[in-house]
Formats: C-alpha cells, structure tokens, sequence
C-alpha cells in the first residue's frame, strides 16, 4: 500500500483542474478517484492521471483508501457533503464560502472536531505573494498606523457561462458569496484583525437576477480599522482588482492577481517586489 495520502476529487467542475494540478504539484498525494454527477465529467478529469471516476460521492467516502476529500461543489451541498465526508473520517479541503450561513458553518466545525478530522477552507488570496508582502510591510510598520482600507474588484459576470444555481441567491449564488468572501478574508488577514461590524448593500441592478450582481460592504475591523469592500459582476467595464492602505506614515497598495505590490513615496507610488 502506497505511504501517499489518498484524495478524492468531489465535483469535477472549473475549479476541479486546479485541484487536480495541486495534488499533481504536492509531494506525498496521489488522487485515488473524482466524483460527479456528470460522470463523463468525471471520467474526463480523472483520466489525466489514471484515477478512478464515479458518479455518487458517497462511494469515495466509504474507500479506505482515500484519506482527504477536496470539495469543489455548489455553495448549497457545501454543509451537507462536508459534514458526511467529516462523520466518515476524512479530512476535508473545501473551496470557499463556506456555507450559506453561519449555523451551517457551526455545525461542519463541530462535525470536524467530534471526527477528529482536519476542515480547511480554501481562502486561496492569503497564499498570493503580494498578499504575503503587504502583510509583512504592514507589520513591521512600513507605512506606520493602518488608518483605513478600500478593496475594488470589478469583473465580468460571466452569464453565459454560469450554472443554473449561481443565478439563485437561494442556493448560493451570486457575486458577493462567491467572492466578497475573498475579499472580507483577504483584508482581514492582510491587517491581522477580525471584522466587529459590518454594514452592507447587496443588490441585482445590473442583471435583475435572483441573485446579486454587485455589493457594498462596510467593515469595522476588531482593531478599529474602517474598511469599504466594492464588488461588482458587470455587462461591460473595466477589470479590476485592488487593495489600498492607508496608514499615518504612507500609502500601499495590491493586487493579489496580478502580484503587483506599492508603497507611496514622493507623492506617487513605488513598486515593490513580491519574490
């Protein structure tokens, strides 16, 4: 029997290939099997590496030789596929938001915790080298006092190519779950303090859609921080993805994608290197 870890892919959609070049790319795993309910799907994913392909999930929690589970399903299944993955004992990588509320969330923690399993959620901007740097620099007070923050992310919504359920805020769907969640974590991370407070606006002016298109959030962080979260899912504009600092010594500003990284200094920004 092989000493690597045994992961199982569940739900073989657009983040799935990612995960499959994660566990490709990590020493010590194999993937033993994909799972999908389009299980062409699945069979397609799991040929690139030799790995077994089912339709039901729940076949790959009862193989003792899959040890973590990688979940990458709609935000509704979330909380029930993560707690019965959890009660039969393996650990769980789960593509984010969480779940659709923090009753869900609650009950997949203690579900970890009385299995005895690992629960990690894949807050994936803490691991972008310009996120990595600007926390750095915000510690060890490079721009002094962190006064105030804005996040902006502007993107295409993508209609076409959205799934039905991403179009039902009921079922998780829309703009702001899907990656305000990046967002609130990726600020809260940067400046290493916890939101005390928010004030919000969620709406679908743009689409008119059962689920929302653009947002507005208002944190107050645990340190005092005020911080102005922007989102937008639009017919037409301009991409944009971008953190800004403010603090009593200086200015500093990222954008995790395209790990960019600057400081102020002389009236304009500076870049920085990220690597």
């Amino acid at each position: 029997m092989s000493d690597a870890y045994g992961i199982a892919i569940i739900g073989a959609g657009r983040v799935a290939r990612a995960h499959l070049r994660a566990v490709q790319a990590t020493p010590g795993t194999r993937l033993v099997a994909v799972a999908d309910t389009d299980l062409a799907r699945a069979q397609a994913l799991a040929a690139e590496c030799g790995a077994l392909a089912v339709p039901d999930y729940r076949d790959l929690l009862r193989r003792d030789d899959v040890q973590i589970v990688m979940i990458g399903l709609p935000h509704f299944l979330h909380a029930p596929v993560t707690i019965e993955a959890c009660q039969a004992g393996k650990h769980v990588f789960l593509e984010k938001p969480m779940a659709l509320s923090v009753a869900e969330c609650d009950a997949m923690i203690a579900a970890a915790e009385r299995a005895g399993v690992r629960l990690f959620v894949a807050h994936t901007q803490r691991f972008f080298a310009s996120t990595i740097r600007a926390r750095d620099l915000i510690a060890c007070g490079r721009i002094g006092q962190v006064v105030a923050a804005t996040d902006t992310w502007y993107k295409p919504f993508g209609l076409e190519s959205r799934p039905a359920w991403f179009l039902d805020r009921r079922l998780g769907g829309g703009m702001w779950l899907m990656n305000g969640s990046h967002m609130v974590d990726r600020v809260g991370w940067v400046l290493d303090s916890r939101v005390r407070a928010v004030r919000a606006w969620i709406g679908n002016k743009i689409f008119g859609l059962a689920a929302d298109d653009t947002a507005v959030a208002f944190l107050e962080l645990a340190s005092g921080v005020p911080v102005t979260l922007v989102h937008a899912g639009y017919r037409q504009g301009v991409e944009r993805c971008a953190v800004e600092i403010l603090g009593t010594e200086g200015m500093l500003t990222f954008d995790s994608y395209s790990n960019l990284l600057a400081v102020s200094e002389d009236g304009q920004y500076r870049p920085i290197p990220v690597e």
